[in-house]
């Protein structure tokens, strides 16, 4: 009877212990942005429940290779590459197994991958011939075929171009030219490239550079350059990793002189393109190297003894992280806002002239002798204007709200252009928290809190580039005072598929989501807590997933809260 009853105890014990089956579920009710450029790389923030340490996110077959779970309501999962102009399921999966899709698809931005023609389309059989290939959507490490042969020495100079060095190949036969994306994504040209003879094109159909002198110059250009070869023809281009240089001259079929475009620190292809669109060079000619500043000119040159003035150096070869020095003291609020322009604040000094140093990352130096003033009867002027960026590099446009008051992190929207991963963002010289770059033209962060009152210059820098700046984008007001309320969206309301950034006049829950204008059902909501995480509130969802919410905020929120808003 013992023995019997042992057993039955035994199988009691196993029917009772926890089964796998009754794991939370992992679901999720929202994903910020649903869309992005093909190259990758940024952020996506995914919202739900049941999410645990150690979840995956996959975008079709491609993990993310940076995955944050901030508890169990909240995934921040880095975007990897895409195929432009496709979507992708994304499926969250938890280390016990269970998944979940995000109900909306991740679409890349930008231009299928295609191959439009390769230059010259005739080369040595004995391989070594360098080729352009030309079209759109290549991502760095992509691989190229030629035929059933890979190239060697891939270069992707930019979307629409890269270079290629030839494989060896059969005499007289005519190969497809393959290009294929680490993200699988595969085009190609047919028939384009034949194996010729031993020396591939006929003489003086290609151009070819056999030496350049220097080899290597300034990040900030500026370098003019000596190319020596065969088969320049007038009216050839030059390009320094698919930057046209200027100042072209070409001195005769074996010689050309020109002056190096700017460029990203590292070797870059030297290509000289003859009328007719020719191509010929050296996949690494060149090598950029770090920018050797220059300072040309001060604005103003005197400022008052105590220190305070706020100046702008104009010059080139300015590099991100650059160190301002003035009569040997430290320079306050130093940013980079362009190769050519730095903004600062001058430190105390004796009177008299003063030497001005700038220092690029790396140590290479330069300055001005006597290029500033400290004088007992200066006053101190207003901030220097900013050169507001060309092109279709990184600018900023607006920030929203564009004021708040002095030692609360107001939380900020900043839009622009150009934005990238990792982006450094300063107001008033001073660094912003919880930077969240959401998409190219749009950035989340978190007013710097130990500023002092007054407009301030908003800077966003990515890394390792030059940044852009909105003079008097952000004003700090006196202490306690709220910040106004963004501008309601289109008729006080947000509409479907948007999303934007509001001050909330104060209230509950229900007031916040009579605030926002979207349908309870619609809507999702973060705010910031103490520490700067964020912390969402889902109006239609079981009071356990809104845990956090109702932990921070139990009497409603106050007014002047900064709320996130996204409107499905």
């Amino acid at each position: 009877m013992r023995r019997v009853l042992a057993v039955l105890m035994a199988l009691a014990a196993l029917v009772l212990l926890p089964s796998p089956a009754f794991a939370d579920q992992p679901a999720v009710n929202s994903m910020l942005p649903t869309n992005g450029d093909a190259a990758g790389g940024f952020l996506t923030v995914i919202s739900g429940s049941g999410f645990a340490t150690g979840a995956t996110v996959r975008f079709g077959a491609v993990l993310s290779t940076d995955v944050t779970v901030a508890g169990t309501t909240k995934i921040i999962a880095r975007v990897p590459a895409g195929v432009a102009g496709s979507s992708q399921i994304v499926v969250i999966t938890n280390p016990d197994g269970l998944a979940v899709a995000v109900p909306v698809q991740f679409t890349y931005d930008g231009a299928p991958l295609s191959v439009t023609s390769v230059s010259p389309s005739i080369g040595s059989s004995f391989g070594g011939t360098l080729v352009a290939v030309s079209g759109n959507g290549f991502l760095p490490g992509a691989v190229v075929m030629f035929g059933s042969t890979p190239g060697t020495s891939v270069s992707v100079t930019s979307p629409t171009l890269l270079t290629v060095v030839a494989p060896i190949g059969t005499f007289g036969s005519v190969v497809n030219v393959v290009v294929t994306n680490t993200s699988g994504a595969s085009a190609s040209a047919q028939g384009v490239y034949t194996f010729g003879s031993s020396t591939g094109v006929t003489s003086g159909s290609q151009p070819t550079i056999s030496s350049v002198s220097p080899n290597g110059g300034s990040a900030a250009g500026g370098t003019v350059v000596t190319i020596q070869g065969g088969g320049f023809l007038p009216g050839a281009l030059v390009s320094f990793g698919g930057t046209t240089a200027t100042n072209v001259a070409v001195l005769s079929s074996g010689q050309i002189t020109v002056t190096a475009p700017s460029g990203a620190v590292g070797p870059a292809a030297l290509m000289v393109t003859n009328p007719g669109g020719i191509f010929g060079g050296l996949a690494n000619g060149f090598t950029y190297l770090t920018a050797t500043p220059q300072v040309t000119a001060v604005s103003p040159v005197e400022g008052v003894l105590a220190g305070g003035t706020p100046i702008l150096l104009t010059g080139s070869g300015f590099v991100v992280g650059a160190t301002v020095t003035i009569g040997g003291q430290p320079a306050r609020n130093v940013v980079v806002t362009s190769g050519t322009q730095i903004t600062a604040i001058t430190p105390a000094g004796a009177p008299g002239s003063a030497t001005i140093l700038v220092t690029n990352p790396g140590g290479l130096i330069t300055g001005l002798a006597n290029g500033f003033t400290f004088s007992a009867t200066a006053v101190t002027p207003p901030a220097p204007p900013v050169s507001p960026p060309s092109g279709t590099g990184i600018a900023v446009t607006s920030v929203s709200p564009s004021s708040g008051p002095v030692g609360s992190p107001t939380l900020v929207t900043i839009v622009g252009q150009g934005f990238l991963a990792g982006a450094i963002v300063t107001i008033g010289g001073l660094p912003a928290t919880n930077v969240t770059v959401i998409s190219s033209t749009q950035i989340l962060a978190s007013a710097p809190t130990g500023a002092t009152a007054g407009a301030a210059l908003v800077v966003v820098s990515n890394v390792g580039a030059a940044g852009a700046a909105l003079p008097s984008g952000f004003t700090f007001t006196a202490p306690g005072t709220p910040a106004p309320p963004a501008p309601p969206a289109t008729g006080g309301t947000l509409p479907p598929g948007s999303s934007g950034l509001m001050v909330f006049r104060g209230g509950s829950n229900a007031d916040l989501v009579a605030a926002s204008g979207c349908p309870s059902s619609r809507v999702v909501l973060w705010a910031t807590n103490a520490q700067g995480q964020w912390v969402g509130y889902i109006p239609t969802a079981p009071s356990v997933i809104n845990l956090s919410w109702d932990t921070l905020f139990p009497t409603g929120l106050a007014a002047g809260t900064p709320v996130y808003v996204r409107c499905s």
